[in-house]
């Protein structure tokens, strides 16, 4: 049921040019005849003739050209076999296309040049040997034998070695880098002090953290930046910042690598690297540093003493102060206390108020402290 119902409806057309009756789909607007080929359009369900030329289905068919002068057929000759025409017509399709003649003027000319040889630079032109059947270039090729003799396979065969040249695959204007050199420092690295032993020992820049290797102590080596008042404990071997607004104060404790102080400071220091203070304030312990920088109109307490490898005083400093360098004191800067030292710069208006001690043998490297390792204590 469903297949008569979605049957594609089909209509009979005839042929305007045979008269041939065939059946095509209800929806066709042009096509061509089954019995002779040739081509008609469809309207309203009739077959109309193409009002053109007449075109067989079965001949290839292009752009139209300058149609050349026909040769007269003759009764003596056979007709000539349908594809010699560029186009076949419906009343020519049973005369048989005619072959079509030269344009006029047109002559065969001989086909003059060079061999392959020549052209591609072989062999020369004028040993080409002019027509031969053979051509110059065969006949002084080698044969196969000579051939095998230089071939891979000839080399393997004799266990000789073979040596193939290797091709250039960097461009011309490469340079070669020079080949990668060791660091003879190695990592960079910089000295870290314990805090407990006072063991001193060379850690990676980029570390986080590290491990005394004589005691065992965890040395953090994170910065900080005090930004409030506080009274607690700070251990690090990092950086520490006090800003103007924040402070350590009431016994509280700070270790630390460099130290800025710009706000208030009581506290128990232990610095190893720069110790800048530009705010008063008092440092209680002993503090040890690299340097020491009291700035102008800045007056810092040390009642335990100071020992550091060079300072400048600008400012008062109130205590004992041994250096194992240079000591400079600025005009107006104040000295309280003892110095020993190896070398004093006292500017003009600067003042040492304790005993003055200049000896090259000065030393501030801290004795080693019993070892400690506090996985073994309860």
């Amino acid at each position: 049921m469903f297949g008569k119902r979605h049957r594609t409806k089909k209509v009979d057309l005839t042929c305007p040019h045979c008269g041939h009756s065939q059946q095509e789909p209800a929806l066709v607007v042009s096509s061509f005849c089954r019995t002779c080929g040739g081509h008609f359009r469809v309207r309203k369900g009739i077959a109309l003739a193409h009002p053109g030329l007449r075109v067989s289905g079965l001949a290839e068919a292009g752009e139209p050209r300058a149609r050349r002068p026909v040769a007269p057929a003759s009764p003596a000759e056979p007709p000539a076999p349908l594809g010699d025409s560029w186009l076949v017509s419906a009343e020519a399709q049973n005369e048989g296309a005619r072959p079509l003649l030269p344009p006029p003027g047109e002559a065969e000319e001989p086909e003059t040049g060079i061999s392959a040889g020549a052209f591609f630079g072989l062999v020369d032109e004028s040993q080409e040997g002019g027509t031969g059947d053979s051509p110059a270039l065969g006949r002084e090729a080698q044969g196969r034998d000579a051939l095998a003799r230089g071939s891979i396979a000839a080399l393997i065969g004799a266990q000789q070695t073979v040596v193939i040249a290797e091709k250039e695959r960097m461009p011309p204007n490469y340079v070669e880098p020079s080949p990668r050199r060791r660091r003879e420092d190695g990592v960079p690295s910089l000295p870290v002090r314990c805090y407990r032993c006072y063991h001193v020992q060379e850690v990676s820049r980029y570390a986080k953290s590290s491990q005394c290797e004589r005691c065992s102590t965890y040395i953090s080596l994170a910065n900080y930046e005090i930004k409030t008042v506080q009274s607690h404990a700070l251990r690090t071997r990092g950086d520490v910042t006090i800003t103007k607004r924040g402070g350590l104060v009431d016994g509280s404790e700070i270790a630390c690598h460099h130290l800025v102080v710009n706000g208030t400071l009581d506290a128990t220091v232990d610095c190893t690297g720069d110790a800048v203070f530009r705010h008063s304030g008092t440092a209680r312990g002993r503090l040890h540093c690299d340097k020491l920088v009291v700035e102008k109109d800045c007056e810092v307490r040390f009642p335990d003493g100071v020992m550091a490898r060079r300072a400048e005083i600008a400012g008062r400093l109130v205590g004992d102060l041994t250096c194992s360098g240079k000591v400079r004191i600025a005009r107006g800067g104040l000295l309280e206390g003892d110095l020993a030292a190896v070398e004093l710069e006292l500017k003009e208006g600067g003042h040492v108020s304790g005993e003055t001690k200049l000896d090259p043998a000065t030393s501030t490297v801290l004795p080693l402290r019993q070892g400690f390792n506090p996985s073994v204590i309860g």
